[in-house]
């Protein structure tokens, strides 16, 4: 951070899950006698609405779309830009931004990474399974980060979780999207060889978080283990806040722009996640930007 008396910080994601980085900032800057003025631009880089970017053809074809998105985030002249989406973490090294930007940029990934690796080498026993997009699962960044530190990679299970994003976007409190979860929590028990008493789940998807305890519980009954859950989103936010001098009261102002809609139910259901940690935050998604034009989506 800075010393100066006005900083503008952006959180980008795919969809809604970053908005819990978003709110958990919101609300411990709050108080930060640091700055004068608080600028938080929550940038949506979800692509189309009825296309993300697991629906692209290939690697480049992402990297190009979320180099335009990045292109778009600078123009808002932000002092950090915070990568609170694994898939788009995975993505941003291979764009054309990540080479020439003087802006800091920090992803998500490694968060989650060091997140695991505490965990398991303070319980040299224990187990982890890795939930996450298929995208995300198919870079494999996390294991083989968590390999090359040490890990054995018989420690680490892998879980993709096809369309879980996508349920919990829309209706983050439906018997759906907890019909998901215990299938894919039992397709990981199924997988873990020697787990010992504790497995770690680590939610590297940032719509993930939301749903912690319904991870937990799912993962527990179907291993009969004892099981924590690490949320990266909240590494992300206490990274982010280090160095925080309270006592301040700094003018904070939210902007949260996307060029895709989002239904109100969508809408009502997050402002309910959000409300308890930042009621500023939930009242900006009420009030969000669309922008149809907000970045390119065509590739060539």
């Amino acid at each position: 951070m800075s010393d100066k008396k006005k900083i503008t910080l952006l959180v980008t994601d795919s969809g809604l899950g970053g908005l819990s980085v978003c709110a958990g900032m919101a609300a411990r800057f709050a108080n930060d006698a640091r700055y004068e003025r608080i600028h938080l631009v929550y940038f949506n880089a979800w692509p189309e609405q009825e296309k993300g970017y697991r629906h692209y053809p290939n690697p480049a074809a992402r990297a190009k779309v979320f180099h335009n998105a990045m292109t778009a985030m600078a123009k808002y002249n932000p002092d950090h830009i915070y990568i609170a989406c694994n898939t788009l973490s995975v993505v941003y090294p291979f764009t054309r931004f990540a080479k020439e930007t003087t802006i800091p940029v920090t992803g998500i990934v490694d968060h989650g990474v060091q997140m695991i690796y505490n965990a398991l080498t303070r319980n040299v026993s224990a187990s982890a399974v890795i939930f996450a997009t298929p995208i995300t699962i198919h870079e494999n960044s996390h294991k083989k980060a968590l390999i090359d530190r040490g890990i054995a990679p018989e420690r680490i299970i892998t879980q993709g979780c096809l369309a879980l994003a996508g349920k919990i976007e829309r209706t983050p409190f439906s018997n759906e999207v907890k019909t998901l979860i215990d299938e894919f929590a039992a397709q990981a028990a199924h997988n873990l060889k020697n787990a010992g008493s504790t497995v770690y789940a680590g939610l590297c998807c940032t719509h993930f978080g939301y749903c912690k305890n319904i991870f937990k519980n799912a993962l527990a009954r179907h291993t009969n283990r004892k099981v924590e859950v690490l949320n990266p989103n909240e590494a992300m936010t206490d990274v982010a806040c280090q160095g925080i001098i309270p006592g301040g009261s700094p003018q904070i102002s939210i902007n949260i722009v996307s060029r895709v809609s989002w239904k109100p139910a969508g809408i009502k259901a997050y402002e309910r996640l959000l409300s308890k940690v930042s009621p500023d935050v939930a009242d900006a998604l009420k009030n969000y930007r669309l922008d149809r034009q907000l970045f390119r989506v065509e590739i060539e």
